[in-house]
């Protein structure tokens, strides 16, 4: 079936699920025959491609991680690939600072499919081809700064391609420019709406920011709010609407949240990815609108397609109550391997993002954990410091982590700004 890749509206319900369907039946027969890592595993569990009819039959496969891509798939695509080397025209890859990178392997069809998604997901936040989109994402090996700048295009926008960095030049830019779409990690653009500020600039009188499209980092709603606020984004008939991906299913491009989202949800792309949304402990998936793991196959990629890949993000699985017909998962609570362990203790950073973030007076923050189970202290930066906010943090934070911090203040600036990824918590 023949359709606009980049129009959200463009499909029906019962289209998306018969594309689904059509897309799985003849990527699991590709994969079976041309993957030599998955050609291996379907022989070792003694299945064949036809043993695979629906995507209820996944789960007589194993999932594929991280750690098997890093060990098979490292470098250019490895036992991945499912097409000769020859077709691969480049790569993207995770930083490697743990370890070997995770590679993701495209093709020139794989190109023109990312370009398409990620328009797609710029549409859907309210992007279109007069916009001015400063993109703010890194470029380089980090997928953010290609993927929003080719989806940009794709769409018929005018892309600056900026990076991260040299945030008090880009001010100059977005007013001179008249730019009217920001994209980039929410931490760099809270970092950019400060130096907007210090440089004298109202936002809502001298720029014309209308949309910010926030990604690669958990958010919560408070922190999408705030830079909202902060940029003036709703006083030029706009916000901020998160976009979500990651290397390994092909970059920015899976996920997007619409206007009518409200901070809470994205649309997934269900016509080129079958989402599972599994216990993260005993692998079983669990029902509609209960919290999970998110899992996903590709449909349609051709150079490095996936079975059951572990994303490690807990999000949940419920169907559009808007005009968008693709189901929608909730905003990414946190990623398993972000958990910090504290007196027994789960606590998800996007936990205390979220208490920290709603005090208009908190500018930056910074948590340390040490290995003394005794100290759990949260720095923080405060427009005002007072006795009463300190309490009234350390009681919230109490109240979603079920642990009570130390809270201690610091001078004006003395923290670090994000341009880029944000690291926030420490663990000594």
């Amino acid at each position: 079936m023949i359709y606009d890749e980049t129009d959200p509206y463009a499909l029906s319900k019962d289209e998306i699920q018969s594309i689904q369907q059509f897309r799985f039946r003849r990527m699991i027969k590709r994969i079976c025959e041309n993957s030599p890592y998955y050609h291996k595993i379907f022989k070792e569990k003694g299945l064949t491609a036809d043993d695979i009819k629906t995507p209820d039959d996944l789960v007589k496969l194993p999932f594929t991680t991280k750690e098997n891509i890093r060990n098979n798939g490292y470098p250019y695509g490895g036992d991945f690939l499912t097409v000769p080397l020859s077709e691969i025209v480049g790569w993207h890859m995770t930083s490697g600072t743990t370890g070997t990178p995770t590679v993701t392997a495209y093709t020139k069809s794989d190109i023109e499919l990312w370009a398409k998604l990620v328009a797609r997901c710029l549409n859907t936040a309210g992007v279109r081809k007069d916009d001015v989109i400063a993109n703010v994402y890194g470029y380089g090996l980090f997928t953010g700064g290609i993927g929003l700048h080719i989806g940009g295009q794709e769409l018929g926008a005018k892309v600056i391609p900026w990076s991260s960095g040299r945030a008090d030049a880009l001010v100059k830019t977005l007013k001179d420019f008249k730019v009217t779409v920001l994209t980039g990690t929410p931490s760099f653009e809270l970092y950019i709406a400060q130096k907007i500020r210090e440089q004298g600039v109202d936002p809502e009188k001298d720029l014309n920011l209308r949309l910010a499209i926030p990604g690669a980092e958990a958010m919560t709603p408070e922190m999408i709010e705030r830079i909202e606020r902060e940029l003036s984004l709703p006083s030029h008939g706009g916000g901020a609407r998160e976009i979500y991906g990651l290397t390994e299913a092909i970059g920015p491009g899976v996920a997007q949240e619409c206007p009518l989202d409200r901070h809470k949800e994205m649309h997934i792309w269900t016509d080129h990815f079958y989402v599972e949304i599994i216990d993260p402990e005993t692998g079983e998936r669990v029902g509609e609108g209960e919290e999970g793991e998110l899992v996903l196959t590709h449909l349609d990629r051709e150079g490095m397609p996936l079975i059951r890949y572990r994303t490690r993000d807990i999000t949940k699985l419920i169907e559009s109550d808007d005009e968008v017909p693709f189901p929608k998962i909730s905003i990414i609570k946190g990623r398993i391997d972000d958990v910090i362990f504290y007196k027994g203790v789960k606590i998800y950073p996007t936990a205390i993002n979220a208490v920290m973030l709603k005090h208009p007076e908190v500018k930056e923050y910074k948590v340390i954990i040490t290995r003394d189970p005794a100290k759990f202290e949260i720095l923080v930066e405060a427009e005002k410091s007072s006795e009463e906010l300190a309490r009234k943090i350390s009681e919230e934070i109490e109240g979603v982590t079920f642990a009570k911090p130390k809270i201690e203040f610091v001078q004006p600036n003395t923290l670090p700004r994000w341009e880029g990824k944000s690291k926030r918590v420490e663990i000594k």
